[in-house]
């Protein structure tokens, strides 16, 4: 009885070994630059182009990305459906890609503001010159 308790724990032990990504899955890095590319796109596209030529364009924006990766849609897709399995996986993907796109507004909003700033010092010194 004791050894086939012993052999069922190890089987259990064994079992739970942390899982490979499969061969034609992109790697998690790489799906975060993918997801990346595809959130600035989509926030691009949405604030440019009206609905009727949206789909158009962005079927041209997305095949820009994936050649700028290396993969397919094909292989997007498939690696999409295996990490939307792996719930935990596609939660720290996710994670990285919303850090990164919160980190890139905070840039942006920096550069605005010392831009913002600039403009006003230039516009005071404008202002000041004294007129004879």
């Amino acid at each position: 009885m004791n050894r086939i308790l012993i052999i069922v724990c190890l089987f259990f032990l064994f079992s739970c070994k942390q899982q490979e990504t499969p061969k034609g899955i992109i790697n998690k890095d790489q799906m975060v630059n993918v997801l990346f590319d595809m959130g600035i796109t989509d926030a691009y596209l949405g604030q440019v182009f009206k609905p009727d030529s949206l789909l158009r364009e962005a079927h041209t924006r997305y095949n820009y990305i994936f050649k700028k990766n290396n993969i397919d849609s094909a292989k997007f897709t498939r690696s999409l459906k295996y990490y939307s399995l792996n719930a935990k996986e596609l939660k720290e993907i996710y994670a990285k890609v919303t850090d990164s796109l919160n980190n890139l507004q905070k840039d942006r909003r920096k550069k605005m503001i010392k831009k913002t700033k600039l403009i006003k010092r230039k516009k005071v010194f404008k202002n000041d010159i004294p007129s004879k």
